[in-house]
């Protein structure tokens, strides 16, 4: 049996201990506690229930600060059926706390901003009401991705905007004017380039309710 003392440090970083040396066992963690285990994957909320995480949504337009709609929304998809153009829906389960509650999906349905608002409307609990009217998202140019701004010929986003002067061009190149735009999503649906160009960004804030 070889001499403990003389292995060499090199020897136990790597791992290589002479023959007849043994390790001893490492210590087993001890078993998890109810203070101690891992928590379960988050469920969806509970109907009506305010939430422990804010995760950003676009939501249908006159939606009122996170906390209060997720607290006060009870998934009754009166919203969504009351949509025309189908561009509300369920917000999947990777959104935690907002699971299924209603949202816009741009890249699926832009929101075309009924003048009447059905949504609105139909929503029985206020979480959505036209006191809180206002831009439903925000959107950003990525140049960098633009086919007007990388040598080709393109006006698509601005020719599809449903808001005057949202969308602006200069030399042929689009511009958003945030003043003006509502987030409602139909340019990122447009965008023809391979990358789409144009990020729709959730709004922090939103009007708290009355």
């Amino acid at each position: 049996m070889s001499d403990p003392g003389n292995i060499s440090r090199r020897q136990l970083l790597r791992g290589r201990l002479p023959k007849g040396i043994i390790p001893p066992p490492a210590t087993p963690d001890p078993p998890p506690t109810e203070e101690t285990s891992t928590p379960d994957k988050a469920a969806p909320p509970e109907p009506g229930r305010a939430a422990s995480r804010v995760f950003p949504v676009v939501r249908p337009p006159g939606a009122i600060a996170e906390p209060a709609f997720l607290a006060g929304c009870t998934q009754c998809d009166k919203c969504i059926e009351a949509c025309p153009h189908d561009a509300i829906t369920h917000a999947p389960l990777r959104f935690r706390d907002a699971a299924g509650t209603p949202m816009i999906d741009p890249a699926v349905a832009p929101c075309l901003m009924c003048s009447d608002y059905p949504c609105i409307s139909a929503c029985p609990e206020d979480v959505l009401k036209l006191e809180s009217l206002g831009p439903i998202a925000t959107a950003r140019l990525l140049d960098y991705n633009c086919l007007a701004y990388q040598g080709s010929f393109c006006t698509v986003c601005h020719e599809q905007c449903p808001t005057p002067e949202a969308i602006t061009l200069d030399q042929a190149k689009p511009t958003i004017n945030l003043d003006t735009c509502t987030g409602c999503g139909v340019c990122h649906y447009a965008c023809p380039a391979p990358t789409n160009a144009i990020a729709i960004m959730p709004l922090v804030d939103r009007p708290a309710p009355q």
